[in-house]
């Protein structure tokens, strides 16, 4: 049986066991929520975190923005089509055998009850944790890529299951990767990241819609350059991972991934998802 952790607005975060302090010292005040579908807990207040026994797979962090009305240059734009999105997402990351835990984290301050999708994918065998704080405030004014850059910093602070191992596969929240097992498989590197050199007139980037990072790496050279995004005078949040990816450079994927799911800001379809996928999607939103 798993063991359960609770942390209560206000507590300082801090102190929590796992839970690394805030180099201000400020706590984060900012609302998180977390289920737990096994003993029944849903608290739309806090945090409240299921610690696993054993942890034999991959950590999977999971971002997402399900009102995102104030972001520019979106195509997705609907809250109700992202939200069906992102479920979407959720029930087929229940397959890959090789996928442990899933951190879900969004920064719109939903008041969306994860409960139900939390059963779905812990009777699959998946630990979950899911936090909830109001961010995305200056997306509108510095673009996308500082909402995203800001949620994979909250997840760093405040997620506990991303401590249960040195790296972690990061995917955008709508998307999924229908050969994730077999690139676990073939990615023996504890980071990987798909670069593009500079071309047209168009700076280098780095693909931030899926990549496997560790812990140290994230820490000393990505967690916060977000903060340089300026999407309106053409800083990307993926030029800026590009340039902090040198010395030495990190290799690619074993394998090519194969995405499923919708780019939001161009609306570019990697692949549609099947109407059994988006019916069993359905039956967890209200």
């Amino acid at each position: 049986m798993c063991g359960l952790i609770g942390l209560l607005p206000g507590r300082d975060k801090g102190k929590a066991e796992n839970s690394p302090a805030r180099e201000d010292g400020e706590r984060d005040q900012r609302q998180c929520q977390s289920t737990s579908a096994q003993v029944g807990v849903h608290l739309p207040y806090g945090t409240f975190t299921r610690l696993p026994v054993l942890n034999l797979g991959e950590t999977l962090i999971m971002t997402a923005t399900f009102r995102a009305e104030t972001t520019p240059t979106l195509i997705v734009r609907q809250e109700d089509e992202r939200i069906l999105q992102y479920m979407c997402a959720l029930v087929s990351w229940a397959q890959p055998k090789q996928v442990r835990c899933i951190v879900f984290a969004e920064n719109s301050n939903t008041r969306f009850d994860f409960s139900s999708i939390v059963r779905y994918l812990e009777a699959a065998g998946k630990e979950v944790e899911v936090l909830v704080f109001d961010g995305n405030k200056e997306a509108a004014r510095f673009g996308k890529g500082f909402g995203e850059g800001e949620i994979l910093e909250h997840i760093y602070n405040n997620s506990v299951l991303i401590r249960q191992k040195t790296t972690f596969y990061k995917v955008t929240g709508r998307i999924f990767v229908r050969n994730f097992d077999l690139v676990s498989e073939r990615t023996t590197a504890p980071i990987a990241f798909h670069r593009q050199k500079s071309k047209a007139g168009k700076r280098a980037k780095a693909n931030t819609v899926f990549f496997k990072c560790s812990l140290q790496l994230f820490e000393s050279r990505l967690l916060y350059c977000y903060r340089q995004v300026d999407e309106p005078n053409g800083v990307q949040f993926e030029n800026l991972y590009f340039d902090q990816l040198v010395d030495p450079v990190p290799p690619d994927f074993g394998v090519p991934p194969e995405f499923v799911g919708q780019q939001a800001s161009t609306g570019k379809v990697y692949g549609e998802y099947g109407p059994e996928i988006v019916e069993r999607a359905r039956t967890f939103i209200s």
